[in-house]
């Protein structure tokens, strides 16, 4: 059995992603689009993860002989990726019309928090933290959040087979970073979203060192 890297490592090999790189490997060309090299535009964690999936998708569908434009391929993919039982399960139907498992090929569908850490970890790369144009601080708090909700779930999943929290795994998990002022007895929270729109925690105490 030949190990790989990480989940992602295993669905590149798996669906034989190397086949449809630009660059010298599909790796190459994950870390290159991330940091913006050999030509690539810099590209957030987030939509990457979106172009994986899609390319994996595509690959899918090519080796089913399953025709669709992009347009489609990318709300096919939404589809797959939806809240909505409903329009998930239809589309499921409909690939199953050409012998694909749709609900197994979502569960190989990147998350945030995975890619990111395949380019960090597996791959070793790294976006300056002092190129202005970089959102890395972005993308480690999705990491953060993304593991975090992940952790719940499992959680959540195990109460429910237990019997202590019923429909618990059927739950949408949110997850919020609240930041609390820094000047004691000062009660003051704000979401850290809000925080880095406005540039500041609390008003009364934004220059109090």
């Amino acid at each position: 059995m030949t190990d790989h890297c990480c989940k992602i490592g295993r669905t590149i090999a798996t669906y034989d992603l190397g086949e449809r790189a630009i660059e010298d490997g599909f790796d190459e060309e994950l870390a290159a689009r991330w940091v913006g090299d050999h030509g690539f535009p810099e590209t957030a964690t987030r939509p990457l993860t979106d172009w994986f999936n899609t390319e994996l998708l595509k690959s899918v569908y090519d080796s089913h002989n399953r025709k669709a434009i992009d347009v489609h391929i990318q709300s096919e993919y939404d589809a797959l990726q939806s809240d909505d039982a409903v329009t998930r399960g239809e589309i499921i139907d409909d690939l199953a019309d050409d012998g694909i498992d749709g609900t197994e090929l979502t569960t190989d569908f990147a998350t945030r928090s995975t890619m990111y850490r395949h380019l960090t970890q597996c791959l070793g790369a790294n976006k300056s933290k002092q190129r202005s144009n970089s959102d890395w601080e972005s993308d480690k708090i999705e990491y953060a959040r993304d593991t975090m909700r992940t952790n719940v779930e499992d959680v959540l999943q195990s109460l429910d087979r237990k019997g202590e929290l019923p429909n618990g795994a059927d739950a949408t998990v949110r997850t919020q970073i609240i930041l609390q002022c820094h000047v004691d007895g000062c009660s003051t929270q704000t979401r850290l979203s809000r925080a880095r729109t406005r540039g500041f925690i609390c008003r009364a105490h934004s220059d109090v060192a």
